[in-house]
């Protein structure tokens, strides 16, 4: 009985931990209490994360083979300014002001990031 509640709380231990990286709140269910504005944000948030990534690669790339990436350097940044504008109409439609720290606390990502590759 006790190595089978030893297991149970491991398990849920498992979930809250793999809920609380991957989301950023500790819940049991992931997405459950997220408002359509939080989805958003939460997508637009892994899209820049995942243009930034592809710009670097692009860059090692290039450093590494000689090979031209700037198609693909191009289109990460096309990328990251698409999700700058969604962020910001994002920003314009809510009207909480928490989430507005949110969206602005992204947007100063975006811009750490054009500044950091110019």
């Amino acid at each position: 009985m006790k190595k089978l509640l030893v297991f149970i709380l491991v398990v849920v231990g498992a979930v809250l931990a793999f809920n609380y990286f991957s989301t950023g709140e500790l819940t049991l269910l992931p997405g459950t209490s997220m408002s359509e504005e939080d989805q958003d944000l939460n997508r637009l948030k892994g899209a820049l994360r995942a243009a930034a990534q592809e710009y670097r690669q692009a860059g090692r790339q290039a450093a590494l083979s000689g090979l031209d990436t700037t198609h693909a350097a191009g289109a990460a940044l096309a990328a990251v300014n698409g999700i700058e504008r969604d962020l910001k109409a994002l920003r314009k439609k809510s009207d909480a002001p928490e989430f507005r720290e949110q969206v602005d606390e992204l947007l100063g990502e975006v811009k750490r990031f054009k500044e950091q590759i110019s």
